[in-house]
């Protein structure tokens, strides 16, 4: 009785901590969640606040001068009455040659950056989201398989142990099976593995806190949307990818950030005007003096040559780094679709007849079996053969669906 409350607990407590979610509700989970999107949404608000930033102006200098002792006549201290002395100014320094503008456009520049790195972020994650969404439901399906066979087998384990013991079947025979049994045992552990690890990026991704695992659980819609056969050819996907992808665009914004960088160098080699309005009670030339003010540097000695010539070859290297990453895109469009075809003709036999077939001539076959109409030898290697062909079913349509999320990736579209 205790063991039956026992086994009922762990089982009402698998389906408490367990949620079934389509890949809708993970991507829904995930743009809600993600941490490392909250995280990298803040450098947007940052970069945006630097535009803010650029467009104000310089805070106007203030300062007063006033009489600290008098040396001859009343001799005192602080003599700022009418017959004494106070002056005071105010002084606002003016960007010239752009400089403001060109300031703000580098700020606007950067604010574009941070939104585009942001989207490559985005676009990453949920590719590793999908990834491993699939990766765990495939190998689930095989688990299910495999665990499915390890009953079975157990069953004539069991039946084979007390059998040979009684002398009725050979040890070899029973031999042969408990090698099967641990062969699936080392394949099933190895899925596990593999499926923990993907779990562990799958919650790290949509988590919400709430340590509750999830079963990824696509809807036949889902499922469906991937049987659908691309008509673009490899150009129109490298076309594609480079009007669509964020780090081209991204490196497309870098140009014009260190254009206007360069505009804004050389517009500091222009100097800088400074406009004020003084005040003077005696020192002047009159009493009461008032008088306007302005000031230029003289540029003699530095012309922000230096940062002009830093300021070109960054837009030169910027140039430069965008043609070669256009190679590299079409490259990686290209590798994409030359292995999603590779692995649309093996997923072909996902949807043929095969899984239908390998179902009725296990059943057949085991029938047989137990019936002793085939010999174990017999048994065992059909056995064998069919645990391969169930795990490459799964493998390929893993594969598969991972080759249709490449292309996606890789050409930032949704065409699955």
């Amino acid at each position: 009785m205790k063991k039956l409350v026992f086994g009922t607990f762990i089982l009402l407590s698998t389906h408490l901590f367990s949620q079934n979610i389509s890949l809708q509700d993970c991507e829904s989970q995930f743009l809600k969640n993600n941490l490392y999107l909250l995280a990298n949404h803040f450098n947007i608000d940052a970069a945006q606040a630097q535009v803010l930033q650029a467009k104000t102006w310089d805070n106007p200098n203030i300062g007063i001068e006033f009489n600290a002792w008098t040396p001859n006549g009343e001799k005192k201290y602080f003599n700022i009455g009418s017959a004494g002395e106070k002056s005071a100014y105010i002084q606002q320094l003016i960007h010239i040659g752009g400089q403001r503008k060109n300031q703000i456009n580098i700020a606007k520049s950067n604010a574009k950056l941070a939104e585009l790195d942001f989207s490559i972020l985005m676009q990453d994650l949920k590719q590793q989201l999908r990834n491993s969404f699939f990766t765990i439901y495939f190998d689930n399906q095989s688990i299910s398989q495999i665990d499915k066979q390890l009953a079975s087998l157990k069953t004539l384990i069991d039946n084979y142990s007390i059998q040979e013991k009684k002398g009725n079947v050979s040890l070899k025979d029973l031999i042969r099976l408990q090698n099967i049994y641990l062969g699936l045992k080392t394949n099933r552990s190895d899925l596990m593995n593999e499926i923990i690890d993907n779990k562990k990026t799958l919650e790290v991704l949509i988590s919400d806190g709430k340590n509750q695992e999830v079963v990824p659980t696509p809807t036949k819609e889902e499922l469906d949307l991937y049987k659908k056969p691309i008509s673009n050819n490899v150009d129109d996907l490298q076309k594609m990818a480079l009007q669509n992808r964020p780090d081209l665009q991204k490196a497309v914004k870098t140009i014009e950030a260190n254009t206007w960088n360069l505009k804004l160098q050389k517009s500091l080699a222009i100097p800088d005007v400074t406009f004020g309005a003084t005040y003077d009670q005696s020192g002047g030339a009159f009493s009461n003096q008032s008088n306007l003010t302005i000031g230029i540097p003289l540029p003699l000695w530095n012309t922000n040559k230096g940062n002009i010539k830093t300021a070109k070859a960054q837009v030169s290297q910027a140039e430069v780094q965008k043609k070669t990453q256009e190679v590299e895109v079409s490259s990686q469009v290209k590798s994409a679709y030359l292995k999603y075809l590779e692995q649309k003709s093996n997923y072909e036999l996902v949807n043929s007849s095969i899984p239908t077939d390998l179902e009725i001539v296990f059943n057949g076959v085991y029938a047989n079996f137990l019936k002793r109409n085939i010999s174990m030898l017999e048994f065992t290697d059909f056995l064998e053969s069919y645990n391969s062909s169930v795990l490459s079913l799964n493998q390929i349509s893993k594969s598969y669906i991972n080759s249709c999320e490449e292309i996606n990736h890789s050409t930032a579209s949704k065409l699955f």
